[in-house]
């Protein structure tokens, strides 16, 4: 008997982990999107959906993504960005998520990520 996600399927742990979080996460095709509130920048205190390629949480929580999927209208002033794996009207952004320190809970150290990004929109 299963209590959880295999070990080894990191899109469904990384699903798991989103919802233990309470942020509803979705997945669609070959992306999981999932909506967040940033607390600085132009989208401060308002809902934001956000998502990932399933391809890049095959290795969840060992290794994080590292493109961000986000609506057209968020936009960077400096940003790599194209739209592979990415819903219509949507791109995915290219961002480092510096050092892989697990010794915090994985997804926490995720949505800060997530967050501190949303906060540098333009």
């Amino acid at each position: 008997m299963s209590t959880g996600p295999s070990s080894t399927d990191g899109a469904a742990r990384f699903l798991a982990d989103l919802e233990e979080e309470g942020l509803r996460p979705v997945r669609c095709g070959n992306t999981i999107t999932y909506v967040m509130v940033p607390a600085a920048g132009r989208f401060a205190g308002t809902e934001v959906a956000t998502g990932v390629s399933v391809s890049e949480v095959q290795s969840w929580p060992m290794v994080p993504p590292h493109w961000i999927h986000l609506p057209d209208e968020v936009t960077f002033t400096h940003t790599n960005s194209d739209t592979t794996d990415c819903a219509p009207g949507w791109r995915r952004h290219s961002r480092d998520s510096g050092p892989w320190n697990l010794t915090r809970k994985p997804i926490h150290i995720w949505l800060a990520h997530v967050r501190g990004v949303l906060g540098q929109a333009a």
